[in-house]
This record gives structure tokens, C-alpha cells and sequence, in this order.
């Protein structure tokens, strides 16, 4: 692949590894967290058959927002002709008091390969922060040839912990990952996937090339053990360096 155009600013920045297959780019927020009023914007496009992986550098935290307003983060990926994007950021980790609203929007060709996990930890159980509360905005949206395909919203706020503790939601759980695979190998790979998921999590395609999934689990190291196969077969390539760190 070769990066025609790269911008960056602020406390965002990005980072080019070597990669077997492709190009890895790490996102780097140099604030080491968001709190209330953080601002951050993304915008990755790739085209005709370039291949890129987008993960983070480490976990980002979600930190107790002492006006009770949010931070913000915001970023749009488009996918082009026959390239296929990978977007894989590590756990982000919401802690008691956070304000999140985040947004990440996908355009994609039908022609094209888009892989998106977002996985997302609720407090610091290690800590024994068991009890949260805040305000947690969260929308991820998939347009295939222009037509949206996928959305999925999740708004959480005030008790957080009695929200994730309902039967309906979590059941207690701490860790959970949306996974949203749009590619014609959608439907191959579903038994596969599927066999790779705990009792808590499922899989479906819900549409033509179009797999997604829901992963839950009691903590984080649990959803890791799940999320790394499943990232190693849907994207056929090395795992991202920082994921093995």
C-alpha cells in the first residue's frame, strides 16, 4: 500500500508499522485518556486494493468527567473499489464518572472488505470498582454502496451498573465487543465464528456478506481470548504488534 495523503494534529497522532500483508497504522493519543470536553476526529479512506489495519497503541481510558460533560470522539472510515480496512482498537475502558459520546460511521463498497470490532470494558473490577455511573453515548453505522446497512446505538446513563446488570443487557457481565464484518466471505466464516463464541455471545448474518456479532463476557481477559481468533481469521493476517504487546 503507499499513503498518499496523511494529516494529523493535536493530540492525535498515528504511527506506521511493518506488516507482512498491508499497512498498520497505531493510533496514538498522546492526552492518555479522554475526559469531559476532549475532542478527537478521525478520517481513513483507502482505494483500489490497498489493505489497512487500525489499531490503538494501548486500552483508552474513559476518565471521570468532573462537569458531567462529555468528551467527544468522532471518526468516519470509507472503503473503496476492492480495499479492505481493518479498524481494531483496543479495549476501551469506561471508568465510574466517564461522559462519552462517540461516533464512528462506515461507508464501504460492496466490492470492498471492512472489518470493525469495538471492544469496550466497564470499570476497574482489578481496583474493585465495581459500581459505576455516568453517561456513555455510542453509535457505530455501516452504509454499503451508499445504502445503510448496520447501526447500532447504545446509550447508557446515570446507573450504569443497574443498566449493565439487567438480564437484557449484560447479566452482570463487565466486557463486550461489537463485531461487524461485511465481506463475501460473510456467510463462510459464520460456523467458524460461532464455534469460536462462549454461551453468552452469538452470531448471524444478517444480510448478503454481511456477518455480525455480539460478544459478552465477565471481564477482559475472557473477551481477549475470544476477540484474537477471531480477529487472526476474519482478517488473514498478523495480529497487530500492540495487540501482542
Amino acid at each position: 500500500g503507499q499513503l498518499r495523503h496523511l494529516y494529523q494534529q493535536g493530540a492525535s497522532k498515528a504511527l506506521f508499522a511493518r506488516k507482512r500483508l498491508g499497512t498498520e497504522a497505531i493510533f496514538i493519543n498522546t492526552s492518555g485518556g479522554i475526559t469531559g470536553g476532549d475532542e478527537l476526529n478521525g478520517y481513513l479512506e483507502t482505494s483500489e486494493t490497498a489493505c489497512l489495519s487500525v489499531t490503538t497503541q494501548g486500552c483508552e481510558r474513559i476518565y471521570k468527567s468532573h462537569t458531567c460533560v462529555n468528551g467527544t470522539v468522532n471518526n468516519r472510515l470509507v472503503v473503496r473499489d476492492q480495499s479492505s480496512l481493518f479498524w481494531l482498537p483496543q479495549e476501551t475502558l469506561f471508568y465510574d464518572g466517564g461522559h462519552l459520546e462517540r461516533r464512528l460511521s462506515i461507508d464501504a463498497s460492496s466490492e470492498a472488505t471492512a472489518l470493525i470490532v469495538e471492544p469496550i470494558l466497564f470499570g476497574r473490577l482489578a481496583m474493585g470498582e465495581h459500581k459505576l455511573s455516568g453517561n456513555l453515548q455510542d453509535c457505530i453505522s455501516l452504509s454499503i454502496d451508499g445504502q445503510l446497512a448496520f447501526q447500532d446505538a447504545t446509550h447508557f446513563s446515570g446507573n450504569i451498573t443497574e443498566t449493565l446488570d439487567r438480564p437484557a443487557v449484560l447479566a452482570g457481565a463487565r466486557a463486550t465487543a461489537l463485531v461487524v464484518f461485511s465481506s463475501r466471505f460473510a456467510s463462510a466464516v459464520l460456523p467458524k465464528i460461532r464455534d469460536m463464541l462462549n454461551e453468552t455471545s452469538g452470531a448471524s448474518v444478517t444480510q448478503d456478506h454481511l456477518l455480525i456479532a455480539r460478544l459478552i463476557a465477565p471481564e477482559g481477559m475472557t473477551l481477549r481470548r475470544m476477540l484474537i481468533p477471531i480477529i487472526t481469521l476474519l482478517t488473514q493476517t498478523d495480529l497487530p504488534k500492540t495487540w501482542r504487546l
